[in-house]
Order: structure tokens, then sequence, then C-alpha cells
């Protein structure tokens, strides 16, 4: 029995979330005026935004960019950015560069992105994900996103394609600028500028236990959670060898501006899972690195507080490199997204890591 004079204080994300999606009279004005109404203020930032620190920062027709400060929070297991946080940030810009060259009463919505992880970065960096539209017929547009970090190295490259909606009509109004109902005050920061929690490993740690190893003590409460998974609440839920499963609750900081669940977390939750089910089969002392994912989003998803599941299976594992396979599916059971990714595995994966290092504590 709990003692009733000891507060226990939730985790971020069990918390009332902060901001709003923008209001669906958004519609009337065309896609590069509602982009550019979330550069300038006018609309709300939504909660995935206060969560994280992600902004749209430049807009123009068939082009936009978003930026991402790499926080304490956004770090794996190594101390340096979970990987899944740059298909996380591509994904917007992928979905506003087609948004942009359309019409008022039109949207569009991702189907599928490809992104290739191409290097680290550190705390205290500033990712910028600029995407540029590539093709587009009516029914379907092609998007192409370079994610590089404050120095102007290139860490992620990804595609998407998107599918486009016939149009809406919407009664009443002018089409005139929307403007963004005054935000309440907080006593504390958002989310993303909060001390952080968990904890992180050196390579020390990672040389005396196998992957499997290390996973199965962050389940049993050996080892802390990864930051990135308490700010955003996934979770490892299960690992055996070659297989994982994670969980995710859609609460309402996964909220995007269009008031769904941001595509992001869902390729998040997907690179977790994939990665983890390498990770299993990894000796003690043996590197792994996320080399690319590939994520299609086959049903959109309502953050009305059900549980997706994501199952990762390694499909195949050489000597250098092994592929993985993640189905994630809704609390009903129903599939809502697939993905395949490949990871390296071996001295050629040590080599790409970054030599900066976290000592092994909890925060």
């Amino acid at each position: 029995m709990s003692d009733p004079g000891i507060t226990v204080e939730r985790a971020i994300w069990e918390q009332p979330p902060r901001g709003r999606a923008a209001d669906v009279s958004l519609l009337r004005l065309s896609g590069l005026e509602q982009i550019r109404t979330y550069v300038d203020g006018r609309s709300p930032r939504a909660p995935i935004a206060r969560l994280t620190g992600r902004r749209a920062v430049e807009a123009e027709r068939g082009r936009v960019v978003y930026s991402l400060p790499v926080s304490d929070w956004l770090v794996g297991p190594k101390g340096t950015l979970h990987p899944g946080m740059i298909a996380f940030i591509a994904d917007a810009p992928l979905l506003a560069a087609v948004q942009s060259t359309l019409p008022p009463g039109m949207f569009c919505t991702t189907a599928e992105v490809s992104t290739t992880f191409l290097g680290p970065a550190l705390r205290g960096d500033e990712l910028r994900a600029e995407a540029k539209m590539i093709h587009a017929d009516g029914a379907t547009g092609l998007a192409e996103a370079h994610i590089s970090r404050g120095d102007g190295r290139l860490i992620g490259h990804a595609t998407s394609r998107v599918f486009v909606f016939p149009p809406v009509q919407l009664e009443g109004g002018d089409g005139s600028p929307v403007e963004a109902p005054p935000e309440p005050e907080y006593d504390e920061p958002d989310p993303y500028l909060r001390p952080v929690a968990g904890g992180t490993l050196t390579s020390l740690g990672l040389a005396e236990l196998s992957g499997l190893e290390l996973l199965q003590r962050q389940l049993d409460g050996t080892l802390p959670r990864a930051p990135v998974d308490l700010l955003t609440g996934v979770r490892l839920v299960a690992a055996d060898e070659g297989r994982t499963e994670f969980a995710l609750r859609t609460h309402g900081w996964c909220v995007s501006e269009t008031g769904t669940l941001f595509g992001g977390m869902i390729a998040l939750l997907a690179s977790s899972a994939g990665s983890a089910a390498v990770q299993t089969i990894a000796p003690a002392g043996i590197a792994f690195k996320a080399l690319d994912m590939k994520l299609n989003l086959i049903r959109p998803v309502t953050p009305d507080g059900s549980e997706l599941k994501a199952v990762g299976t390694v499909i195949h594992h050489g000597r250098q490199l092994a592929i993985s396979s993640t189905e994630i599916v809704d609390q009903r059971g129903k599939r809502v997204a697939v993905a395949t990714g490949t990871t390296m595995l071996g001295s050629a994966a040590e080599a790409e890591q970054d030599p900066a290092g976290v000592a092994y504590e909890s925060a």
C-alpha cells in the first residue's frame, strides 16, 4: 500500500498536453499560407511541437524547413541522438513541402517515408530538415529532405510519397489570415527544456553485456530507460533473441498541427522496435548502428489514448548487416504501419559511432 504522504510525479507524456491543433478553417487558405501560419505564429503550436521543440522555420512554394533542438531528452541508450529522431523530424517538412503547393480546400497525408541515417548529432545541437517537392500529379506527391546538424554536416536523407485528397468545401469565412488565440502561462518550461530523466551507457557498459542482456536489464529495472523513451512514452515491453516488442500510448502530446497522431511518432516507434530487434542478436562488445528505415503508413491513427504495439523481428542476419521487419498494430489488432530497416554490426559500425560518450548514470 502506497504512503498517502508521498506524491509520485507523473511521466511527462501522462501530464495534460500543451498547445493545440490548427483550426480546420485554415483549409480556406492556400497550402503555402497554411504552412506560413505555423512559421509566423498565427497558428498555435501543436502539442508535439511543445513536447520536443520541433518547429517550422521557413516556407515557400514547394520548399519547407523544420528545426529540432537536440535536447538532453532526445538521446538514445548510447548518449547520442536516437536515429529514430532523424525520421521523426523529416516527416513534417516532407508532407508540408507538398502541402505548400496545393490550393485552398486541399490537403495530403503521408503514405511512405524512407530514411537513411548518415551520422550522429550531439546534445545542444540544432537539426535542420529542408524538404522540397520533386513531383506532384494531383493524386500523389513526392518530396525529398536533407537533415543536417548545426555545423552543416548531412546526417540524414529522406524521401516520401503522399496522397493528395480531393478538395473539401468549408462553409462561411473569407479566407482572412488566421490568428492564434493566446497561450496560457505555465510555471515551468515546455518538456524538452526541463531537467532530463533516464540514463545512458558508455562503451564500457556495451562491452560487458550482450544486446539482449542490456534490454532485459531495462525491462527488470536494473538499467534506466533512455531519456527519449521517458519523454515520448515509447517503451520496451518484451525482448527475446531476434524479437522485441515496444508500445506507445497515443497520448495528447502526440497531436500534430492537423489534429492527428504525428507520423514522426510512428517512425520513432518503428525505429526503436526494429533497431532493438537487431540489438538482441549482438554479442557483448559488438557495436551496432541503424543505417536506414522504410516506413509504410497504412491508416491514420487518432490520438485517443489507445495503445499501439510495435513488434520488431530480425529477418536476416549476415556478418556485417542485419535486416529487421516491424509491424505496428492498434488496440483492435488493425495494422497501421509496417517498416523494414538495415543495421550494421561489428567493427564498421563502431567506426561510424561518434567518439563523444556519456558516463553510465541515472540522470
